[in-house]
């Protein structure tokens, strides 16, 4: 009995020295290693400290080419626009690029019974800044921004017969305007090369050389459809 008691207390006595010794060899015996370790966090500090861009080393690129359809009022009368842009996209979240839009109104009397009839036509274009909100998602939202210049007449025809049958056409007043042109649309990621899109804008128009017409006609809503195809 004596004897077990004697070499339990030996094995317990070693495994003790065991474990001091391991964590011993833990706290100092160890130093090279340490030093690497806190050697490696500083470095990797020093990189957190650098400046980050949207397109630096691991980041995406894309592009996209796009068509609009929209339907508005231009001084009361329905009017419909049509357009095309072109953006590359950082990181899947910011798009940067050109865009362009025409419009033309519906024809119309300036008093009943008045044999000539009018109608509003124009366009403009520029820069296209657009921030994409959840992305990867298959349906997300994103806030195009466009900023530029446009053309506007306002036209006159003597002789209409039909809807696109007349004889003549005047333009009678001209205008050129810059435009800042927000806007939100919601995105449907239809395949990973295409994406259909639902939303609106809003047209802020300053004149800039009128010739008699007012451009402000065309601050207002805007309903749009949009496809888009490209990486993104």
């Amino acid at each position: 009995m004596k004897r077990k008691v004697f070499l339990l207390s030996i094995l317990t006595l070693f495994s003790v020295q065991c474990l001091v010794a391991q964590d011993t060899f833990r706290l100092f015996g160890n130093k090279k290693e340490n030093r690497n370790e806190r050697r490696d966090r500083g470095r990797s500090n020093r990189g957190n400290d650098e400046i980050q861009t949207l397109t630096g080393k691991g980041s995406h690129t894309g592009f996209y080419f796009g068509f609009n359809a929209g339907f508005s009022q231009i001084d009361d009368h329905d009017a419909l626009s049509g357009g095309i842009a072109m953006a590359m996209i950082a990181n899947h979240s910011l798009a940067l690029g050109f865009a362009g839009k025409g419009f033309v109104s519906e024809f119309f009397q300036r008093a009943a019974g008045e044999p000539d009839e009018y109608n509003y036509a124009g366009g403009y274009g520029g820069l296209l800044i657009e921030p994409i909100i959840m992305p990867r998602y298959p349906i997300h939202l994103s806030f195009p921004v466009l900023l530029g210049v446009g053309g506007m007449s306002y036209n006159r025809l003597p002789h209409r017969y039909h809807p696109y049958d007349y004889d003549d056409f005047f333009v009678e007043q001209a205008g050129a305007f810059l435009i800042a042109e927000p806007g939100v649309e919601v995105e449907l990621n239809i395949t990973h090369w295409m994406r259909l899109g639902l939303g609106g804008t809003y047209r802020f128009v300053s004149s800039v050389d009128s010739r008699g017409l007012d451009e402000k006609v065309l601050n207002g809503f805007s309903g749009s459809f949009s496809a888009k195809f490209g990486i993104f």
